[in-house]
C-alpha cells in the first residue's frame, strides 16, 4: 500500500534519504513518475552549502523543502533539502514516467519515453517544474508517496556525475536495470 511522504521523512541523514527516495512516486501538476535515481550532497566540497553559501542556505537551514538551481544558465535541477542535523540535499536525477506522459513528451519535444526524464534537467523540463517552488515545503505542490519498496539487492551506487569536486564519493543511487536512469 502506498504511503504519503511528509517533510519529517527528510529530517534524517541525507545519504539515507537519497537511498530511500528510490521507489517513491513524485507528483506535480498532471504528471507523475517514480524516482529511480538520486544523488546526495552534504557538507562536501561539491555541495551548494559550500560552493554557493548565499543560495545554498536552504541546505543548511531546512529539511523537507524544494531547492531548485540553474546550471549552465539554461537548465534547472530539482533537489529536496534533508538532514535536520547538518547541510544536505538530494538531487532527483531520474524518474520512471507514469502519468502525464503526453504532456511530458510535448514539453521535451520527443516521443522517446526513455529520453523524457532520464536526467535532472530533463525531468524538470518534462514536468514543467516552476522555479517559484524554490524554498517551498514538500507536499504543497510536489507530492511524494512510497509506491514500491526497492530491495537493497536492486540498488546500485557509485560516484556522482557532472561535478569537479569530491567526485570519488559514491553518493549516487539508482535502481539497477531501470531503463530511465541517466546515462
Amino acid at each position: 500500500m502506498a504511503s504519503k511522504i511528509t517533510s519529517g521523512f527528510f529530517a534524517q541523514d541525507t545519504l539515507k534519504v537519497a537511498r530511500e527516495l528510490l521507489g517513491v512516486e513524485m507528483a506535480y501538476g498532471d504528471c507523475r513518475g517514480v524516482i529511480v535515481e538520486t544523488e546526495a550532497y552534504c557538507g562536501d566540497p561539491a555541495s551548494h552549502a559550500v560552493t554557493r553559501p548565499n543560495t545554498g542556505v536552504l541546505l543548511r537551514e531546512t529539511f523537507g523543502c524544494i531547492y531548485i538551481y540553474s546550471i549552465y544558465g539554461i537548465h534547472r535541477c530539482l533537489n529536496f533539502t534533508s538532514d535536520e542535523s547538518g547541510p544536505g540535499a538530494v538531487l532527483i536525477r531520474a524518474l520512471e514516467p507514469l502519468r502525464g506522459i503526453e504532456s511530458m513528451m510535448a514539453r521535451r519535444g520527443t516521443e522517446r519515453l526513455r529520453n523524457l526524464t532520464s536526467g535532472p534537467a530533463k525531468l524538470v523540463q518534462a514536468l514543467a517544474v516552476d522555479p517559484a517552488l524554490h524554498g517551498q515545503e514538500i507536499g504543497r505542490s510536489i507530492r511524494l508517496r512510497r509506491l514500491w519498496e526497492v530491495k537493497e539487492k536492486d540498488v546500485a551506487w557509485g560516484p556522482r556525475i557532472g561535478i569537479s569536486k569530491a567526485q570519488e564519493l559514491p553518493w549516487r543511487f539508482w535502481v539497477k536495470g531501470n531503463k530511465h536512469v541517466s546515462v
